[in-house]
């Protein structure tokens, strides 16, 4: 069950009616919701079940961008803060009362996270102009990412260009260069499958939420937070 929860959690870190179709949008909010699941084992789609509804908030201004999950009803809580300046990222996580506070930069990243990024090499982005939606006013086509030895759609999406804000800030999404951003996410696993929709968004944004507060977080480096969740969940935590 614990392994099941720390895998669930890893796939998922991430409207006004004024907005119109075909404006570009370089600044603002975007709030999104996991709003459906399903798995054929038992256990984990009970576990998805309890996932089902956790929102993801979205800012993003000047290049600079923050995004909250709240899950498990505020069992677990998490802040990450991308700040253009120095390539800081700076990860608030709260689990059950434990708060940690990790801060690293991009390069760190990406070297500790080498394995998923070659586990993604040869991935096809592959775009259908035919099939298109709109969603929150805002043309949107489809993409897949496709597994080139399996022929299968690890992720299909619906994306607008007009959104100018970073799709990297999305779970899943740091190792692919789209032409936009994906208002809508199906996540297709081996196990499991979920949807991440877009419940509302706005163009405006408050640049204060960049100002984390860290009181009662314990600083600690990538390497010491992958260490306590991989001896918590039993391997990997896949940021």
């Amino acid at each position: 069950m614990k392994k099941i929860f720390f895998s669930i959690l890893s796939l998922c870190f991430v409207f006004t009616a004024s907005i119109k179709a075909q404006k570009t949008l370089d600044k603002g909010y975007i709030k999104m919701e996991i709003t459906d699941v399903s798995s054929a084992d038992e256990q984990m789609a009970a576990m998805l079940e309890m996932m089902k509804g956790t929102q993801t908030e979205i800012f993003f201004a000047d290049g600079n961008h923050m995004s909250k999950m709240d899950m498990m009803g505020g069992m677990v809580k998490m802040q990450t803060l991308f700040q253009k300046e120095g390539e800081s990222i700076d990860m608030l996580f709260d689990m059950m009362g434990q708060k940690m506070h990790i801060a690293t930069t991009t390069k760190e990243m990406e070297a500790k996270n080498g394995d998923q990024k070659d586990a993604m090499e040869g991935m096809e982005i592959v775009y259908d102009e035919e099939d298109t939606k709109e969603i929150l006013g805002y043309k949107c086509v489809k993409a897949k990412v496709m597994d080139p030895k399996t022929k299968k759609a690890m992720v299909e999406m619906y994306i607008s260009r007009e959104i100018k804000a970073d799709s990297k800030m999305l779970q899943g999404m740091q190792h692919f260069d789209l032409e936009g951003y994906p208002l809508e996410l199906i996540m297709n696993q081996p196990q499991m499958s979920l949807t991440l929709a877009t419940v509302e968004l706005k163009e405006e944004v408050d640049t204060s939420v960049f100002k984390l507060n860290t009181d009662g977080f314990t600083k600690m480096t990538f390497d010491e937070f992958s260490e306590k969740m991989g001896a918590m969940g039993g391997g990997g935590f896949g940021f």
